[in-house]
């Protein structure tokens, strides 16, 4: 790691700048409000990818170099690289903030091998919320409070309760509205160094089913849902509807690939040139990876 600790008070984080970067224009108080106006400019502004890992270069974790990456260079970023990004940001707004690790449901029914996902804990108004800025797949599009309730957001319905022994965000899903995990975690806090996570860039750089390594995954949260690629597949999840669009060649793919990065044409050739060079991998798990 290089330059100041990701949890050092030394580096203070550009506020303008990352607003600027979010297209945050409203007032920054520690209130749920502005939590939920903060987490959804953050989610529709900055895309998920992992651009830099597909070329053989880990993520950085010092978060002036995260900073640099994703305000600086207008990139997207994975959850190592943006969620504890976010969090310094909201402590320096003032919230109580806590990172912890979750743990991927898959879409085969089973839990991802390791916990290799990060979510931040939030308090504001008296209530603890779970918010995601950097995750793959669909799940949470705002901060969802922690208190058991059903919360129904762009026609998804979601809450927290448990999942084998942790609390988990759960969704409700299929025709009988069974509801099925998205991840669980774990509320000890990590901390705000880099200790407690740092090892998750080294096992996605060596593992052989690694996503980061793999194939091309990326992301964006649009105003009803999300659109996500995923090797082959593009999945426009709106208003509580997921449709999957087979993508046959590379013209098909940059269609899906400019969609996902609106406003970032700078990763858009990039993203293409990295989608054929990689497609016919067979390293590519199945996904539930932020």
């Amino acid at each position: 790691m290089t330059g100041p600790d990701a949890g050092s008070p030394a580096w203070r984080l550009p506020t303008a700048e990352y607003l600027r970067r979010i297209g945050h224009t409203g007032p920054v108080e520690p209130d749920a409000d502005c939590l939920r106006a903060l987490t959804t400019a953050h989610l529709r502004s900055v895309p998920y990818e992992m651009l830099d890992a597909l070329d053989g270069r880990p993520p950085a974790l010092d978060l002036p170099g995260v900073f640099a990456k994703v305000v600086g260079g207008r990139a997207g970023s994975t959850c190592l690289e943006a969620t504890p990004l976010f969090g310094r940001f909201l402590r320096d707004a003032g919230f109580r903030v806590d990172l912890v690790p979750a743990q991927a449901w898959r879409v085969n029914g089973q839990w991802a091998p390791r916990w290799d996902h990060l979510l931040l804990l939030v308090e504001a108004e008296g209530v603890r919320w779970v918010v995601d800025v950097s995750f793959l797949m669909l799940t949470v599009l705002e901060p969802l409070p922690a208190d058991g309730r059903e919360h129904t957001r762009s026609g998804w319905t979601y809450r927290v309760g448990t999942a084998d022994g942790y609390p988990a965000v759960l969704r409700r899903s299929g025709p009988d509205g069974s509801w099925v995990p998205v991840y669980r975690y774990d509320e000890r806090p990590l901390g705000t160094g880099t200790e407690g996570y740092a090892w998750i860039v080294g096992y996605h750089m060596t593992a052989d089913d690694s996503p980061l390594t793999g194939s091309l995954l990326c992301s964006r949260v649009v105003p009803d849902g999300k659109l996500i690629l995923m090797r082959d597949n593009f999945v426009r999840a709106e208003n509580g509807r997921e449709h999957i669009e087979f993508l046959a060649n590379a013209a098909e793919a940059e269609k899906a690939i400019t969609e996902i990065f609106q406003d970032h044409d700078h990763l858009v050739e990039w993203a293409v040139n990295t989608w054929e060079r990689t497609r016919k991998s067979r390293r590519n798990p199945l996904p539930g990876i932020g």
